[in-house]
C-alpha cells in the first residue's frame, strides 16, 4: 500500500546564495534522497543564487527539478538581483534578508504543504539562522548543517560561551589557545572571524551573523548538527561540545566529476576539453593545480609572487585565475583558466599537488582524490582547515606568509618542492594523502561511518 503524503518524509534544505555553501548542501540533499528513495528532497537558496544556478528558467523564482529528482523552489532574502556589498552596503543586509527571508521562506513550506507535500524536517547551513524560526513556526523540526569542520564549530561555540577575551588575547601576543575538548591551537590555528574585536572591521558583520547563529542554536536546542567530517579525522572535536550531539555525515563532496549535485555560480566554460587534453600529455603526479576559491580574488602581490613561485619549480601547473583573465592562456610552463571542474582535475593522475587556500570543501575533495597540499590559508575555518591538513593528516605542507599575509615566491616554491620532491618528507607526505584518501572514502562507503550515521538520520528524522 502506498503511503500517504503526509506521512511522507520530506527534508526542505535551505541555504545563502554563496557556492560555498550551497554545493555541500546540494550534495547532502542529494545523498539524502539516495538513503531513502521514498522521501522527498526540496533545495532552497535565494533567488539570486537560484537564478544563476537555473539561468535557462522562464522566470528567476520559477521551480525545478534535477535528475536526482530534487525539486529547487527558491526564497527572497531581498536581494533578488544578488547582494553585493558595494552597492547595498552591509549595515542593512542582516535585518532585511532575515525579515524578508522569513516571510518567503515561510510561504514556500506553506505552498509545498497545500500541494501535498507537507514539508516534515528543515536543514539549514549557518548563515540562514533565521530558517529554524520558519520551522518552529510551522511546527516543523529543524537541524543545523555544519559545512565547515567540527573543530571550527567547536571554537565558535566557546568564543560565544565565555572564552572570547581569552581568544581575542591569543591574537595579540601569539599564545597557545587551550580550549574545552581542543587539542592546543596557536592563534594562526583559529578561524580569523574570532580574531575581530571591531564592528568597524570588514569582516564584522560575518561574526554578528555566526553569534546569531549560537544564539539561535542555544534557543532551540536542536538534538544534533549535522558535520561534513567524517569520524576518523575528528573523533575528538565530533565530541567537544557536549551540549549538541555532532553528527559526522562526510565528507561530502561529489561522487564523481558526473556528480548532478554540483554548481558554479559565475558562469562557466562547459568545454573542458583543451585543459584535460593538456593534462594527459603530463607524466603523473608532475603537475601543479593552483586554485584560491571563488569568493574573493587574489590579492594584486600574492597573484604575482604566486606566477613567481610556481615558475620558479619548473613544474607545470594548472591554475585557475581570475574571472576575466580571458578564457585558457597558456604562459611558460603553465595553463591559466577562469573555471575548470575542480573535481576531474584533482581525479587526473597528472596532478600531484594543490596549492589550495584551504576551504573545507576544496580541502575534502583533495583528501578523498589523494592530492597533497600547499595550503596558503586566507581567512574564516582556512586556518583551522590547514591545522587539520596539515597537523593532523600530515598531507599538507603551510606556506608562512610575511607581514601582509602574503606566502611569498621563494616560500611557494619551496613548499611546492617539499610535497612533489623526491625526499623523505615528500613520500611521508604521499603516503599520508593515500592513507586518508582511503580513510575518507571508507567513511561514506556503504557500511561505513558517515554513511551509517546518515542512513540512520535519514530514517529517524
Amino acid at each position: 500500500m502506498a503511503r500517504s503524503s503526509s506521512a511522507t518524509p520530506h527534508f526542505l534544505f535551505v541555504t545563502t546564495p554563496m557556492q560555498g555553501h550551497i554545493n555541500p548542501a546540494r550534495r547532502l540533499a542529494a545523498r539524502v534522497l539516495s538513503s531513502m528513495p521514498t522521501a522527498r528532497v526540496t533545495f532552497s537558496t535565494a533567488v539570486g543564487g537560484h537564478r544563476l544556478m537555473f539561468p535557462s528558467l522562464s522566470a528567476p523564482d520559477a521551480e525545478t527539478v534535477d535528475d536526482a529528482g530534487v525539486l529547487y523552489a527558491p526564497y527572497s532574502d531581498g536581494y533578488d538581483e544578488g547582494f553585493d556589498p558595494v552597492v547595498h552596503g552591509t549595515a542593512t543586509y542582516k535585518e532585511r534578508s532575515r525579515t524578508v527571508g522569513r516571510e518567503t521562506l515561510s510561504a514556500v513550506v506553506t505552498g509545498l504543504a497545500a500541494r501535498g507535500r507537507p514539508v516534515t524536517r528543515i536543514v539549514y547551513a549557518f548563515l540562514v539562522p533565521w530558517a529554524a524560526s520558519v520551522a518552529r513556526a510551522h511546527g516543523v523540526p529543524a537541524a543545523l548543517y555544519w559545512i565547515q569542520p567540527a573543530a571550527v564549530f567547536a571554537v565558535y561555540y566557546n568564543y560565544f560561551h565565555g572564552h572570547d577575551k581569552l581568544i581575542a588575547s591569543s591574537f595579540s601576543t601569539d599564545a597557545t589557545v587551550d580550549l574545552p575538548g581542543l587539542p592546543p591551537l596557536k592563534s594562526s590555528d583559529l578561524p580569523s572571524v574570532v580574531s575581530i574585536t571591531s564592528p568597524d572591521h570588514p569582516h564584522y558583520l560575518l561574526l554578528d551573523m555566526m553569534r546569531d547563529l549560537f544564539n539561535t542554536l542555544d534557543e532551540h536546542k536542536p538534538n544534533k548538527v549535522l558535520v561534513n567530517t567524517f569520524d576518523a579525522l575528528e573523533p575528538n572535536e565530533l565530541r567537544a561540545v557536549p551540549q549538541f550531539e555532532l553528527v559526522a555525515v562526510g565528507p561530502v563532496v561529489p561522487d564523481d566529476e558526473a556528480s548532478p549535485s554540483s554548481a558554479d555560480l559565475f558562469g562557466r566554460d562547459d568545454d573542458a576539453t583543451a585543459y584535460m587534453e593538456w593534462l594527459d600529455t603530463k607524466p603523473a603526479r608532475s603537475v601543479v593545480y593552483v586554485s584560491f576559491g571563488t569568493v574573493f580574488p587574489m590579492g594584486k602581490r600574492q597573484e604575482e609572487e604566486t606566477r613567481r613561485g610556481l615558475e620558479a619549480t619548473g613544474r607545470p601547473y594548472l591554475w585557475v585565475g581570475r574571472k576575466g583573465a580571458g578564457g585558457e592562456q597558456h604562459v611558460n610552463n603553465g595553463v591559466v583558466v577562469e573555471w575548470c571542474d575542480q573535481v576531474k582535475v584533482l581525479s587526473h593522475p597528472a596532478v600531484g599537488c594543490f596549492v589550495t587556500h584551504c576551504g573545507w570543501n576544496s580541502t575534502l575533495e583533495s583528501v578523498t582524490r589523494g592530492v597533497p597540499m600547499v595550503a596558503v590559508p586566507q581567512w574564516t575555518d582556512q586556518p583551522t582547515v590547514a591545522w587539520l591538513a596539515e597537523a593532523r593528516m600530515g598531507v599538507a605542507v603551510r606556506a608562512k606568509v610575511d607581514g601582509e599575509g602574503v606566502a611569498e615566491r621563494g616560500e611557494l616554491q619551496r613548499c611546492v618542492d617539499t610535497v612533489m620532491g623526491d625526499g623523505e618528507e615528500a613520500l611521508g607526505i604521499r603516503a599520508q594523502a593515500d592513507l586518508w584518501m582511503v580513510r575518507a572514502n571508507e567513511a561514506i562507503a556503504g557500511g561505513g561511518t558517515s554513511e551509517r550515521n546518515l542512513r540512520a538520520l535519514a530514517s529517524e528524522l
